[in-house]
């Protein structure tokens, strides 16, 4: 293990083929693991037959925050991560400070709002500092480059951050919301050139594909609410194939037809999956609360089917990274639409009758997962010979 302080040589990072996920990494998921749990139980409650503002504006807010954090040091390690003295310290800093800001999600947040601050100042000037440090390593002109811009990002939003701690209401949660806007969007007008500073795709792949088991896993445990061992009903098997089919056209998507030997800003996978944490959060939520809780049917099909739009917007977005063999499926953004505003209506006009959002969202998924499988086995035969 080299010193705190040594120069590393990170000029030829690019020719690396494969970049593995270390164990630090995955020590490090664990207090997300921890956060989303906590987060997907914020919205599994109801008042009136919907869910209040409140909950929802702390769902979105608390999943962009944490989100935002872990993809930036994600990104970090992806870039320039080593197993080093320098990157496992601020790692387990990081992670030290970021299980005080999954403490927060307890309470309200109202309550604890400068403790929040606080943490996500520590964690965004923490990570600023990671990628200012960079560039006392060897690397690249476009590599230092994205060091700066991305250290910048997080240092004012940092700044932010701590600025909302000294101000009055209602400006302490504009400067809160801007810290966290600044951070997700200031890289996007220099997305050209950061590209020339790619991520490993595999690895960032890899990287988020174990976020997105673990939203699965949030969901599953969402199912174990529903079921009940002394009885058995057949929309448990609907229920269960909903997630299956999700998760399925996932793995296609992400496992198959992606191609991961080249090099990019990372900024749409980013966003992406964003997209499908929320979508995957929020289906949680409609699955448990249509079977648990007294919801008005109308809001509970447009819970469902704008989880589903989440979901699949982000799936869709991720088409840039396909294979050339690939490229020719832009037909699925007209595909998948379509099936989403045909199944909400069907929903919406059978909304009266028992299980319909259970079976019309069971066959929508079952049905786009039976598109991906086709476009993989049978549009790309050759594909399959190479598994």
């Amino acid at each position: 293990m080299t010193e705190f302080h040594n120069q590393e040589d990170l000029t030829r990072r690019h020719e690396e083929k494969e970049k593995a996920v270390d164990m630090t990494e995955l020590f490090y998921d664990l207090v997300f693991v921890y956060a989303i749990s906590q987060i997907s139980h914020s919205i599994l409650y109801t008042e009136h037959g919907d869910i209040p503002l409140y909950n929802f504006t702390k769902f979105f807010l608390m999943t962009f925050v944490f989100y935002t954090i872990w993809s930036y040091q994600t990104s970090y390690t992806n870039r320039f991560g080593m197993i080093r003295v320098k990157d496992i310290f601020f790692l387990l800093f990081n992670m030290f400070i970021a299980i005080f800001l999954a403490i927060s999600l307890k309470s309200n947040m109202v309550s604890v709002f400068d403790a929040i601050n606080v943490c996500v100042a520590i964690l965004f000037a923490s990570t600023s500092l990671q990628f200012f440090l960079t560039l006392r390593d060897k690397i690249l002109a476009h590599d230092r480059f994205a060091s700066i811009v991305f250290g910048s990002s997080m240092l004012v939003s940092a700044l932010l951050a701590l600025l909302a701690i000294f101000i009055p209401a209602p400006w302490m949660y504009v400067a809160f919301i801007l810290s966290i806007i600044i951070a997700c969007t200031a890289p996007i007008p220099f997305k050209k050139k950061i590209q020339l500073s790619g991520v490993n795709v595999p690895h960032m792949a890899e990287r988020y594909s174990l976020l997105i088991i673990i939203m699965f896993g949030e969901a599953i445990i969402g199912l174990t609410e529903i079921f009940k061992i002394n009885e058995f009903h057949f929309s448990y098997i609907m229920l269960f194939l909903i997630l299956t089919s999700l998760f399925g056209s996932y793995w296609l998507k992400s496992n198959r037809l992606i191609h991961k030997e080249n090099y990019v800003s990372g900024l749409t996978l980013t966003i992406a999956h964003f997209m499908m944490i929320v979508g995957i959060g929020l289906i949680n939520a409609s699955l448990v609360l249509n079977a648990k809780e007294p919801v008005e049917d109308t809001f509970n099909i447009q819970l469902m089917y704008a989880a589903l739009a989440f979901f699949y917007s982000g799936m869709l977005m991720t088409l840039q990274y396909a294979h050339e063999k690939f490229t020719g499926d832009r037909q699925l953004r007209f595909i998948i639409p379509v099936i989403l505003i045909i199944g909400f209506a069907i929903a919406y006009l059978t909304r009266h009758f028992a299980y319909t959002l259970t079976t019309v969202c069971f066959v929508t998924t079952v049905t786009i997962f039976l598109i991906y499988l086709y476009y993989y086995y049978k549009t790309h035969p050759d594909m399959t010979k190479e598994d």
